[in-house]
């Protein structure tokens, strides 16, 4: 039997939940209140050096938020509902969500924050492009409405990633657009990379840049649905992407070029080579927590499940918490958001303990409230 037989099967076999990607959501949920905290709580000049570069840099850039979209992508070959439709409306509700998100963490404490001291500068002066702020949020809706769409239309698999590398491709070509105009450099920024002169402009996962990134994952999401073998497929696919990604990781880190490099957009920006490396980094990643996965125990995979599925709800209420005791509690208090490292560090433990709390009660709780009054209700209707 040759290799290729050994680990793919005909017939889809590995149609269970994949613990692997559940892993790849409770790393991101360990590690993202700690970048978050960093960056806005050490100078920027600090950001280049040290720690703060590690995690603002290193796992804030490559390690996690591109592995839980390209997670994301998987997760949709995997989830209950797959039609087309069912992708595009859950695409628009986080589309939206996003800027929900941004009014609770931005423009509300921005106000009350100006309500409280006048101090225009620190809380209004960036309130409109905070405002339509484009996270990961919006990113994700954009490709949850593109993938549905490709499926609509029944593209095949190579013609989505041809697709996705062109508008990569297309996207650096872009990077570093000013059209001179905020409203229409807030809007393009969704979609390519936009900047201006004041270097106010928040056009951050820009979509041409990193719709590669779950879109792959998508495609790698089917495939996995056919291994029969997957310790074997992980030990060569993973081993074979590691042995690209870290010496790229070496070159460019000590380099300081890329994602790498000094300032945020080069990150949010991303060029076509990193995002590539960036899928190298997921599929290396996905082995490892796959390896991790089976010498769990039944109790740990459920706890990380439940933790991958409170995932929406926990990045959500991190940032409200962010927003609250940073970038407002601790400016009125303080006059200024800077702590020192070990600070940081236990904010962002304490952040994220809240956030997973609330996140479950959230979803365990008062949004099944919610759905099961909204199916009594609907029962009531066809009854009568």
């Amino acid at each position: 039997m040759n290799l290729k037989n050994r680990i793919f099967s005909e017939k889809e076999v590995n149609t269970g939940r994949q613990v692997e990607m559940d892993i790849a959501k409770v790393v991101f949920v360990i590690f993202v209140a700690m970048v978050h905290c960093t960056i806005d709580c050490v100078p920027e000049e600090a950001l280049n050096s040290g720690l703060p570069y590690i995690f603002d840099t290193v796992i804030g850039g490559p390690m996690i938020a591109p592995g839980l979209m390209f997670s994301m992508g998987a997760c949709l070959v995997y989830g209950r509902k797959k039609k087309w439709n069912d992708i595009v409306r859950r695409g628009v509700q986080i589309f939206l969500l996003g800027f929900l998100l941004n009014l609770c963490r931005y423009t509300i404490p921005d106000l009350i924050g100006y309500a409280i001291s006048g101090d225009r500068d620190m809380f209004l002066s960036s309130i409109i492009y905070q405002t339509f702020n484009n996270d990961i949020f919006q990113l994700a809706g954009l490709v949850l409405i593109t993938i549905g769409i490709f499926i609509k239309l029944g593209l095949s698999d190579v013609s989505m990633i041809l697709i996705a590398l062109l508008c990569s491709v297309v996207g650096t070509m872009l990077n570093g657009t000013d059209t001179g105009n905020m409203v229409s450099n807030i809007i393009l920024g969704y979609f390519i990379g936009t900047e201006d002169a004041a270097g106010q402009v928040m056009s951050y996962f820009v979509y041409m840049n990193w719709l590669i990134m779950p879109v792959s994952g998508y495609v790698f999401g089917k495939r996995l649905r056919r291994i029969k073998d997957k310790a074997l497929f992980y030990r060569i696919a993973s081993t074979a992407c590691f042995l690209v990604t870290l010496p790229y990781f070496l070159i460019k880190i000590n380099s300081r070029q890329g994602m790498f490099g000094g300032g945020e957009l080069c990150y949010y920006h991303i060029i076509t080579p990193d995002v590539l490396i960036c899928i190298t980094t997921a599929v290396t990643m996905f082995g490892i927590y796959y390896f991790i996965g089976k010498h769990l125990s039944e109790r740990a995979v459920k706890l990380v499940y439940r933790i991958g599925t409170d995932m929406t709800a926990f990045y959500f209420i991190h940032w409200i918490f962010v927003a609250l005791t940073v970038q407002l509690c601790l400016n009125l208090v303080r006059g200024t958001q800077l702590l020192p490292t070990p600070m940081i560090l236990l904010l962002a433990v304490v952040i994220t303990a809240m956030s997973l709390i609330l996140a479950d009660i959230w979803n365990s709780k008062i949004r099944k409230g919610f759905q099961k009054g909204k199916t009594e209700h609907e029962e009531k209707k066809t009854k009568y």
